[in-house]
């Protein structure tokens, strides 16, 4: 066993970090998570009896954190090339011994760590302080073993949230790797645009909030595999905290900004049933990267953990083919891009909720609440849900029927349906509603008309029928996590004016909106 000191090597900066499968289940648990405690630090644990072939070592980050790594030597007579290899979330290197010694017998020494928080390395159990340590450690890392590699190809391996960690390492040691191998990469995800800026809110909100709940059977269509996991002690179980999904979707945004300077050879590897990253995500990359020597393979029926699905075995041999193609092997025929369709596709949806409480003339509080849905591409439906407080006058209305228009990032719709006023007076409601982004500011409208249907021939205060307009500013720039997916939260002021029969009403309101697009 050795053990190094490595220095720092700078990394992109991420804020700080995947899957929620019910998105509107974070608006529930925002008002009691805040003081959720984090998962303490079981400290290094070495592992007593290393897989067979292996040597375990330890070295330590820039923050002093001990991190547990393993090395396979080649064992052939000739070392073919170098390959390090990054596991994902609810993972560690242990779940890479099989691929690691076929790695191994076909040429190439094969080095791992357990990311920390992970496995054996010690810190609180993932749960960075910030997304920048993964990234920072796989940067050291990669620093150490060129260095015991001279002259030597070294391709970086990685699966799932390591898929992003090492693809935002490549684009900072690009010119020092041979290649980069992503399996089931974190690169997008199938979820509604609303999801990322939900995923905003809890960054601002509550970081630490155990939120971070992915299902064990979801990972692998082999119930042995999630029965595995469920009993393995090395796997952090329960949800995990809000700030992991917090810095992998930030991670996601900074790859997808900087994925025109990924030009070295690049093989990405998805099964079309992954739940938990979207293939659509890999079949992006390797669209959007600069490099000539790029390959997409989707596999037919494939879950998330590629190497220990049923197909399994034709993933290894596809990237130990890869591999051998890069270091003086024979070629591999280029594989067509996949036509159809991937989970992650971008359905043109645009979401957006709003809160507010202020102040009306001459009535006293104002409370509103608005939720809009669009999906136009870029002609398609529309529908919203609106309720409004007004001194004593409420009302709340559905409108289900509408069509909408989107183009330049902008968004037009109208819709109709119905509501009821104070009193329980039934009325039918038709509106308009626009959002604009416009540099750091979001401009945005709505118009709403609600036309009494039952009664009216009661001609009381509070029963008349209703005219409410209002404009909106909210602060703060969209951000762009993955082709065509973005979304932004921040603070809104809205002012408007409203009509309760001939009597009109000025109104201003701050609260806060969320906005998600794709």
């Amino acid at each position: 066993m050795s053990t190094a000191s490595l220095a720092a090597v700078p990394i992109f900066r991420t804020s700080a970090p995947t899957k929620f499968p019910d998105v509107m289940r974070w608006l529930a648990v925002l008002a009691f998570l805040g003081s959720c405690a984090l998962t303490p630090d079981p400290g290094l644990r070495l592992d007593p009896s290393p897989p067979g072939g292996s040597a375990i070592h330890i070295f330590r980050a820039r923050d002093g954190t001990q991190l547990a790594a393993i090395q396979w030597k080649a064992t052939t007579p000739e070392v073919r090339g170098v390959v390090v290899l990054m596991h994902g979330l609810k993972d560690h290197t242990r779940n890479y011994v099989e691929v690691s010694q076929r790695l191994a017998a076909s040429g190439y020494d094969v080095h791992a760590f357990d990311l920390r928080g992970h496995g054996r390395s010690a810190g609180p159990r993932a749960a960075p302080t910030s997304w920048d340590l993964y990234t920072d450690d796989l940067g050291l890392f990669l620093t150490w073993v060129q260095q015991r590699n001279p002259g030597r190809p070294v391709f970086l391996f990685g699966h799932s949230m390591g898929g992003a960690i090492a693809t935002l390492a490549a684009l900072r040691h690009e010119p020092k790797l041979a290649g980069l191998v992503l399996s089931a990469p974190a690169l997008a995800i199938d979820a509604p645009p609303m999801f990322l800026a939900m995923t905003q809110l809890l960054g601002l909100m509550v970081p630490r909030a155990r939120v971070l709940d992915l299902a064990n059977r979801d990972f692998s269509s082999d119930p042995l595999v999630s029965r595995s996991m469920d009993s393995d002690p090395l796997i952090s179980q329960g949800p995990g905290p809000a700030r992991t999904a917090i810095g992998l979707v930030d991670g996601m945004r900074m790859i997808w900004e900087h994925i025109d300077r990924l030009t070295l050879p690049v093989l990405a590897l998805h099964g079309t049933h992954d739940s938990l990253t979207a293939p659509a995500g890999s079949r992006a990359l390797v669209n959007a990267a600069r490099s000539t020597d790029k390959t997409l393979r989707i596999y037919q029926g494939l879950h998330h953990n590629l190497l220990h699905e049923p197909g399994g075995k034709q993933v290894e041999d596809d990237i130990v083919a890869w591999l051998d193609a890069r270091t003086g092997g024979p070629a591999v025929p280029p594989a067509p891009m996949y036509a159809g369709t991937l989970r992650g596709e971008p359905l043109g949806w645009t979401q957006a909720v709003e809160l507010g409480a202020g102040v009306s003339q001459g009535i006293g509080f104002a409370g509103t609440t608005s939720l809009q849905l669009a999906r136009p591409r870029p002609v398609g439906w529309h529908g919203g849900f609106t309720s409004q407080l007004v001194g004593d006058y409420k009302a709340v209305a559905l409108r289900p029927v509408g069509v909408a228009l989107r183009g330049g990032g902008a968004v037009l719709g109208v819709s109709a349906g119905g509501g009821f006023i104070t009193g329980g007076y039934f009325a039918l409601s038709y509106g308009a509603w626009g959002e604009l982004p416009l540099g750091p500011v979001h401009l945005g409208f709505l118009a709403e008309r609600l036309r009494r249907v039952t009664n009216t021939d009661d001609h009381g205060p509070l029963a008349s029928d209703q005219l409410w307009t209002s404009v909106s500013i909210r602060v703060g720039n969209d951000r762009y996590y993955w082709p065509n997916a973005r979304a932004g939260v921040g603070p809104v002021f809205s002012g408007g004016r409203v009509w309760r029969g001939d009597d009109p009403s000025w109104f201003a309101t701050i609260g806060v909106q969320l906005y998600g697009a794709d």
